[in-house]
């Protein structure tokens, strides 16, 4: 297929998320509490929502995909912190965005269901409130009429396009019981403290209709009652300095609890 890059073989994949997964015990009660966690006692398998043929297919993090999720994060991120996007205030300590390999193994079992729903937990020793944004799109046509690229970015962009419905009081204290428009992928994308990602991708058809489904796993949360960022001049309270490339952001070195 032009310009995808897929794993044709779903066995590769399964005994790989499994040796990958073999060093953590991700049904463990302190990661989760009562909840399941995504990796527990699972196989890495298609699930039952999929389509049985044509197979639904895992599109590969290449590095180029890699680059273009966080530097679409981290891009956005400077905008918004530097003040620049309409209706917000500049961050005063905003972090970067990296990539983490097992947020993305994790989000890979995510799209592997088929369809759009949220994990009950994903979290990892490392990141004990993990995040997590969803995307759908459905195309007619030729699969390889959409490329990965233009499709991560649609995804970026879907999320991000929220704050046109955020508000400020949302910044400054994330709501509680809210039932409004979604504006929960564009603050997730907005926390100060989101400092790592980790993404996956499905594409599949069913009747007739092609599918991208797009899952991203984050190194933290909101919080109700807490303020997504901290409003004030740009990067003041950054510890270590700025971002080389990203001035409005602190460097990746900055320590967030």
């Amino acid at each position: 297929m032009i310009g995808l890059h897929i794993l044709k073989s779903s066995l590769l994949l399964t005994l790989g998320v499994s040796l990958a997964f073999a060093q953590t015990d991700y049904c463990t009660s302190s990661l989760c509490g009562n909840s399941q966690h995504i990796a527990c006692q699972n196989t890495g398998a298609w699930l039952a929502a999929c389509p049985k043929s044509p197979a639904p297919t895992a599109v590969v993090m290449t590095s180029a995909l890699q680059t273009e999720i966080v530097k679409g994060h981290n891009s956005r991120r400077q905008t918004l912190a530097a003040g620049a996007l309409p209706g917000f205030s500049s961050a005063v300590r905003m972090a970067p965005v990296r990539w983490n390999a097992e947020l993305a193994r994790l989000a890979a079992l995510n799209v592997r269901q088929c369809q759009m729903k949220h994990d009950a937990c994903r979290n990892t020793p490392t990141f004990r409130a993990s995040g997590q944004n969803l995307a759908m799109v459905g195309y007619s046509g030729a699969i390889s009429s959409r490329s990965d690229q233009a499709l991560v970015t649609q995804s970026l962009t879907m999320w991000w396009d929220e704050y046109k419905i955020t508000t400020k009081a949302q910044i400054n204290s994330y709501p509680q019981n809210y039932n409004g428009p979604a504006i929960g992928h564009f603050t997730a994308m907005a926390q100060e403290k989101q400092t790592h990602v980790g993404c996956a991708a499905a594409r599949y058809l069913k009747t007739s209709m092609n599918y991208w489904l797009f899952a991203c796993n984050y190194a933290t949360t909101n919080y109700v009652n807490q303020p997504v960022y901290a409003a004030g001049p740009t990067a003041s309270k950054c510890k270590t300095g700025t971002h080389v490339n990203f001035p409005a952001l602190c460097k990746v070195a900055e320590v967030y609890t």
